[in-house]
């Protein structure tokens, strides 16, 4: 490594933290020690602001006899201290409105204040990974790509968690409806297709599917929030003779809640790509019913998004 890219690469670990090399810390444990410290520095005095914010509320309904919602504010407030800094962000309240216009605010705070750490990290991380790898310390540096690879989705997974796309750009957006990233699916035949992420197929495979009237479920490991569903239906070469299919496209809030119909096309034929966006909300599953297709008795999906 020259001379000038190594003095960039202690620059960048020296702003994030200001830590000892103890003996037997590795640079790695050292520049994540050093990030938490400097993310929880910054974060703290926003935190202490939120804190304040949700006590006047919960006084302000309690003036109003709303008991009711301020009892959640106050459970809000009480699990601050709780919680590790960047947990607080994990998800936002569906109730009362002033609540959770409230925590949408304090993470939008948060997010912005880390997010030039967040990169300075990343750059480090890097840095580190390319000076170890020419030193052929493979060991760590394949340890620091493992880090690389969480922390990208570590942040990925809370920006889109909570609906922050104004902030950061599309691209980053995190399809939670895949195996990767711990969903499970439900279909009569080959389930496991609609959560591998592939979507080229052929007229006999590359699908799930079932005789209709059919479920094709996706069921995430906790409550998720999420603002678009998609879909593609099989769909044929040109030399195949066109089809349609109807269905009905359905969410459930909560683990053995009921499920929502939020789509129906039981009338209205589709095919292609099937995009459904709705208010952001935590989901726990989604389902597909497959009602009808006009070229046989078997109804196909080839694979399930949900952003």
């Amino acid at each position: 490594m020259c001379f000038l890219t190594k003095l960039w690469f202690m620059s960048v670990v020296s702003i994030i933290t200001c830590t000892p090399l103890y003996a037997g810390e590795s640079e790695l444990e050292r520049l994540k020690s050093g990030f938490k410290n400097k993310i929880n520095s910054v974060i703290e005095p926003l935190v202490k602001r939120h804190k304040i914010s949700l006590f006047s509320l919960e006084k302000s309904l309690v003036k109003v006899s709303n008991i009711e919602d301020a009892l959640l504010v106050r459970e809000e407030r009480l699990r601050i201290p709780e919680m590790e800094i960047l947990d607080l962000i994990e998800s936002i309240p569906e109730s009362p409105e002033k609540l959770r216009s409230q925590v949408q605010r304090f993470n939008r705070e948060v997010l912005s204040a880390i997010n030039i750490w967040e990169k300075k990290y990343e750059k480090a991380l890097v840095g580190l990974e390319y000076r170890l790898t020419r030193l052929d310390k493979l060991n760590e540096a394949l340890l620091v790509k493992i880090e690389i690879k969480r922390f990208k989705e570590e942040v990925s997974l809370r920006r889109n968690q909570n609906g922050y796309g104004e902030i950061f750009s599309k691209e980053q957006r995190r399809n939670f409806a895949l195996k990767s990233n711990g969903a499970s699916a439900k279909a009569e035949k080959f389930a496991e297709l609609l959560i591998d992420g592939k979507t080229k197929h052929s007229k006999f495979s590359g699908f799930a599917w079932g005789n209709y009237p059919t479920d094709f479920e996706v069921i995430f490991p906790k409550t998720t929030r999420l603002e678009e569903i998609k879909f593609l239906l099989w769909e044929g070469s040109e030399a195949d003779k066109p089809r349609t299919y109807l269905y009905q496209l359905y969410v459930q809030r909560k683990e053995d809640g009921e499920w929502e119909m939020i789509a129906d096309y039981s009338k209205r034929p589709a095919k292609g790509w099937q995009s459904h966006k709705f208010p952001s909300a935590e989901i726990k599953a989604i389902k597909i019913l497959g009602i009808f297709n006009s070229a046989n008795e078997g109804f196909h999906v080839v694979e399930i998004e949900a952003y």
